[in-house]
């Protein structure tokens, strides 16, 4: 019989896999303040917006280009390295999708932190694949000795993790590949807001792929562009296996204008970074432990109310937070930074309820 929601047409692996449960979207959202799904708090710029608007005419009835030519030599351009290095995806998350696609045989072993980005566990399971978890270390750092202690044909490192926010150096990273013999993915969604991106390392190994993001901080989560930066051979990959037209012609508008306006995305990163260093230096005077982050949010705990206590308690105050399920993760939650209007009724409110105890 058929349960939640499921039918008779279900393959087995759609009834088997995990869902990916992503931040809430609740019913009027405009009365909450919305800090769980680390959007970018402030819009992306009058450049960025005129050229999305002047995109939207009679070239719509035409396809876009399937190569997004012009974004991958944009984009290559502003990291100094071959376009045809460079592979654009709807979104980060179609560059995983394909990955777990093509990239890795039927048999083989994928690997993932925990706790980590959920949604490669999901597309694990969507494609069949075989996969296990190295736990991060107690202070959440990577432990990427422990990837290479049984063959794996695959594996995926979130760089900052998420949601953690910590952060693993290049020069770890390089040393890892120079052991590791399977093919690397770095995630690289947030490395925007303090730098440090492995893209060099594309041009050093051929087992490597760098995926990047401009949703979070380019303010772009809802025109769904993400890069991956690899050897040509994995990126003509890509180019293979991907849907026809996957990127449409107004979002690569609104990606061109947005790397090419390095004043607007300088301006809103560092009025990011300074409310997040407001929001850690608040929550530590509280009494909360903070993890440290180099991403825009932070992983946070209270030494004596529970994390889902609080979750709720702020959801009841119309401010929405990430908690999760699962050992570990869930004695922690993680907030997205926001205004600094936002920032200040945050920390008003859990200054009450750690208060209360």
């Amino acid at each position: 019989m058929a349960k939640n929601g499921e039918t008779k047409y279900w393959n087995t692996r759609l009834r088997e896999a995990a869902e990916y449960i992503p931040g809430e979207q609740p019913q009027g959202l405009e009365s909450f303040i919305k800090l769980n799904t680390n959007e970018n708090p402030f819009p992306p710029s009058k450049a960025v917006l005129e050229a999305i608007r002047a995109a939207a005419n009679e070239t719509l009835k035409r396809y876009p280009d399937p190569t997004a030519r012009v974004l991958r030599e944009t984009y290559a351009a502003a990291k100094g390295i071959d376009p045809e290095c460079v592979f654009v995806g709807n979104g980060s998350d179609e560059i995983f999708t394909l990955i777990f696609r093509g990239f890795i045989e039927p048999d083989g072993l994928a690997a993932f932190a925990y706790p980590s980005y959920a949604l490669y566990s999901t597309l694990a399971e969507m494609n069949g694949i075989a996969y296990d978890t190295v736990p991060l270390n107690k202070d959440f750092s990577y432990n990427l000795a422990g990837f290479l202690k049984k063959k794996r044909d695959l594996v995926i490192i979130a760089n900052p993790n998420n949601p953690t926010g910590t952060y693993c150096e290049v020069g770890e990273i390089r040393s890892f590949l120079g052991k590791y013999k399977g093919l690397l993915v770095v995630d690289e969604a947030y490395v925007d807001f303090y730098g440090g991106s492995a893209v060099e390392l594309a041009s050093e190994f051929d087992n490597v792929i760098v995926t990047q993001s401009m949703s979070k901080s380019y303010s772009l989560a809802g025109l769904r562009i993400g890069f991956a930066v690899a050897p040509a051979g994995i990126i003509r990959g890509f180019m293979k296996i991907k849907d026809s037209y996957n990127v449409d012609m107004i979002a690569t508008a609104g990606a061109v204008a947005a790397l090419k306006d390095k004043r607007g995305f300088n301006y809103n990163n560092e009025m990011l970074v300074s409310n997040k260093e407001y929001l850690e230096e608040s929550l530590a005077a509280l009494g909360f432990t903070v993890v440290p982050s180099r991403a825009n949010f932070i992983f946070v705990q209270h030494p004596k109310v529970s994390s889902k206590e609080i979750y709720e308690t702020l959801k009841e105050r119309k401010i929405l937070v990430r908690h999760y399920t699962g050992p570990v993760q869930s004695e922690w939650f993680r907030i997205s930074v926001g205004t600094m209007m936002e920032m200040k009724t945050l920390v008003k409110e859990l200054a009450e309820i750690a208060g209360q105890v």
